[in-house]
């Protein structure tokens, strides 16, 4: 007799010898399930991330073990769950605020595992279903998952998946970028890319070098597309066009209530092709508005050559020159209203009996203000008492005119009583005369049969 077969763990079953306990499951996708559990020591909360490559894996429920039927896929299986493996261990070592944070990597049921800190935040998916975002908190989003694309990608690791049901939220509202299941690593020497998976794309998020699975033509600017994308879909509220109409027919129009640097980073970021687009995040980051630039510069190796982002590269201190000079200036303004008050205060002496003189003025003048509002107030007053008495008129008057019809409401219900008692005398009456009737009956049947003898 055959094993039953299921696609994922049940609710209550435990891992690594009952450490973590099954809750349930929170999403599955082409290349694994992913699961809500329980870390049973600490009676914490944790999310566990299982390779289960879909179309290739079965698992018997009965002892939950995942195997490979199909003996032609095995290698396929192997090579993607060693990947699989050694990509969650390179994730795990990535150390930033807005990745989420892997805590636990083992081999169990004949696949593998890897534990991530759970985020209970929500997803930036649910945040946008009744509505697009701000400008201002989408900008916000955008630059905590540049921060996490930068390191990404610093480390010759490809996101490949980015889109708002990938982006979740932490206890302190910041954004994680979840999945690395589609994520690929860039070999800089062999200009080779290697994956744990299958290529896989999400519609409207992938550009056409991702959608036509060419491995070797995805670079950072495959990452950007999607971002552009994923900016696009939170400011204007609606799932981007795929790449394909991208490509025919380009963006539609976007609200006007959308800004023209916001407009052109989606524009720029969502480029058929690749090579047009931003090269890298710094580049990205020029085309968002001024105050998303980050003040702080990138600290780098003194022996590691920076190439220029784009054509210009000084536009990024420029900006920050200009909000330099603009706190400048401010400063400036304060220290002069400073200067001008304390001349003021040396001049005093000599202005005093001028100053006490307007503020007698203004006294004066405040004070006929005050009688003027009391005057109205008193106009109010009695116009709202004239109003309650008109109130209390109608009142009486409706009172009045409710006693009248009630009088004649129990008027006629005294002349039906009178006549429905005449109507039962009068029933009383006939049904006596009824009887009496019946009585003579048999009188008057005697006298008849004695006239008929007596003829």
């Amino acid at each position: 007799m055959s094993n039953s077969l299921s696609s994922n763990l049940p609710a209550g079953a435990t891992l690594q010898g009952g450490k973590y306990r099954i809750i349930k499951v929170l999403g599955q996708g082409g290349f694994g399930i992913t699961y809500l559990a329980e870390q049973t020591g600490l009676g914490m909360k944790v999310a566990i991330k299982e390779f289960f490559l879909k179309g290739s894996c079965q698992r018997d429920s009965s002892t939950s073990e995942v195997s490979v039927p199909v003996t032609d896929n095995q290698d396929l299986v192997t090579k993607c769950l060693k990947k699989f493996k050694s990509e969650a261990r390179k994730i795990a070592s990535l150390n930033n605020d807005h990745i989420v944070n892997i805590i636990d990597i083992f081999d169990e049921n004949g696949t593998s595992y890897y534990v991530m800190k759970h985020l209970g935040g929500g997803s930036l998916a649910d945040r946008i279903k009744t509505g697009p975002m701000t400008e201002k908190d989408a900008l916000k989003v955008i630059d905590e998952i540049t921060d996490a694309l930068r390191s990404i990608h610093s480390h010759g690791l490809l996101h490949l998946d980015i889109k708002p049901a990938n982006i979740l939220f932490d206890e302190h509202g910041r954004a994680n970028l979840i999945d690395f299941g589609v994520s690929k690593y860039v070999d800089s020497q062999s200009d080779t890319t290697t994956t744990s998976s299958l290529v896989g794309f999400s519609r409207g998020f992938a550009p056409l070098e991702q959608v036509n699975a060419t491995v070797s033509s995805l670079t950072p600017a495959t990452d950007l597309y999607a971002l552009g994308a994923t900016l696009y879909n939170l400011v204007i509220g609606v799932a981007p066009p795929e790449a394909s109409v991208v490509m025919d027919s380009g963006l539609p129009e976007m609200p006007s209530g959308i800004s023209d640097e916001v407009k052109n980073t989606i524009i720029c970021s969502m480029r058929p092709r690749r090579k047009e687009r931003p090269q890298s995040v710094e580049a990205f980051l020029e085309l968002l508005p001024v105050e998303t630039q980050p003040l702080e510069p990138v600290v780098v190796d003194e022996e590691t050559v920076v190439k220029p982002a784009t054509e210009k590269p000084t536009k990024p201190a420029t900006r920050r020159l200009d909000k330099y000079m603009l706190m400048g200036s401010a400063a400036l303004f304060i220290c002069a209203a400073i200067l001008f008050g304390v001349s003021l205060i040396k001049k005093g002496g000599a202005d005093n009996s001028q100053h006490n003189q307007e503020l007698v003025t203004a006294n004066e003048d405040l004070r006929k203000q005050v009688d003027e509002l009391t005057s109205s107030n008193n106009n109010l007053s009695t116009t709202n008492k004239s109003l309650q008495k008109q109130i209390s008129d109608l009142k009486s008057t409706s009172n009045q005119s409710n006693s009248s019809l009630q009088k004649q409401v129990e008027d006629l219900k005294k002349q039906v009583s009178s006549q429905t008692n005449r109507i039962n005398t009068l029933e009383k009456d006939n049904v006596s005369l009824k009887l009496q009737v019946e009585s003579y009956r048999p009188d008057a049947e005697r006298w008849r049969r004695q006239m008929e003898m007596n003829k």
